[in-house]
């Protein structure tokens, strides 16, 4: 090879060198474009004062039966199948004085553990945010609530399938933007809805007005979730339900599938090996009561 095609070859190298960045750029603009696309949902405990109009409007929107006794205040509920979303007053737990009342509902992880571990696929993480579960899918199996760090969906034991807050997706479409019922119902800003990135904007310029001592969670929260929370102190302080700051593992199913599968083998071959062996003893016996006879 001549000097004069070595040199071609190293200045394509280099300029290849030189777009490298270029490329880089480029997708990290798309990766940035794709977030910015999503929502998020942003809880304000602070501004909250447990009227519990959410509770109502997303009842209404979902067509979720009301009973009276949920929207008394104060009253403590539990997610179910025809809450899914509860306001609840909390204490913390270091200042006994200090009470809170709090918005909760699916926090719509960014890789929901509830989705990996769903056998049928029935339940989506939407490219703009919310959580979805397929009705028509799911069998029931309730991987999902088990997988869910904070044990979110709920079974339906008259439809027979789990259901949960799916953030009034079809509410929201993108070109027909308009927000959670939920969030719409709300009298004294405790709620807003917005693309993800405004409303973390949103959280911290709140924090700092009231001088930084807030935590949001969902930041971190099993790898991050599109619903964040305002709250005056840590979780476990409230004596919230504490996920875990890493990614739940979205495998559980092949595990739990394998575990179920030896131990069904396993009590398969103790059956067998019980039938074995009162066959035996069956056989023992009338060979006995034959000798007998024949003595």
């Amino acid at each position: 090879m001549n000097r004069g095609t070595a040199k071609i070859g190293r200045r394509r190298f280099l300029k290849f060198l030189a777009c490298v960045p270029a490329f880089a750029a480029l997708g990290s603009v798309g990766l940035a474009k794709a977030e910015t696309q999503r929502y998020g949902k942003l809880v304000d405990t602070r501004r909250c004062i447990g009227c519990k109009r959410c509770m109502s409007a997303c009842k209404r929107w979902n067509n979720l039966e009301v009973e009276r006794d949920e929207m008394i205040t104060d009253r403590e509920t539990d997610l179910t199948a025809n809450n899914w979303v509860v306001v609840n007053l909390l204490i913390d737990s270091k200042n006994r004085n200090r009470k809170t009342y709090e918005h909760w509902a699916c926090q719509h992880c960014i890789q929901p553990a509830c989705a990996g571990v769903c056998p049928v696929k029935a339940i989506t993480k939407l490219s703009n945010g919310p959580v979805v579960i397929n009705e028509k899918r799911c069998i029931g199996c309730r991987y999902c609530f088990q997988a869910c760090p904070y044990k979110v969906p709920r079974f339906d034991f008259e439809k027979r399938v789990t259901r949960k807050c799916h953030l009034c997706y079809n509410r929201t479409p993108l070109l027909n933007y308009m927000k959670p019922a939920c969030v719409a119902a709300c009298p004294v800003g405790a709620l807003r809805f917005d693309y993800k990135h405004e409303i973390i904007k949103e959280a911290k310029r709140r924090i700092q007005q009231r001088g930084g001592s807030s935590y949001i969670m969902g930041l971190t929260e099993a790898g991050g979730t599109d619903m964040l929370t305002i709250l005056p102190t840590r979780p476990q302080d409230l004596n919230m339900v504490v996920a875990p700051q890493k990614i739940v593992n979205k495998n559980l199913d092949k595990i739990r599938i394998s575990a179920s599968g030896v131990m069904g083998a396993s009590v398969l071959a103790g059956l067998m090996h019980l039938y074995a062996a009162l066959t035996r003893e069956g056989t023992k016996g009338d060979h006995d009561q034959s000798d007998k006879k024949e003595t």
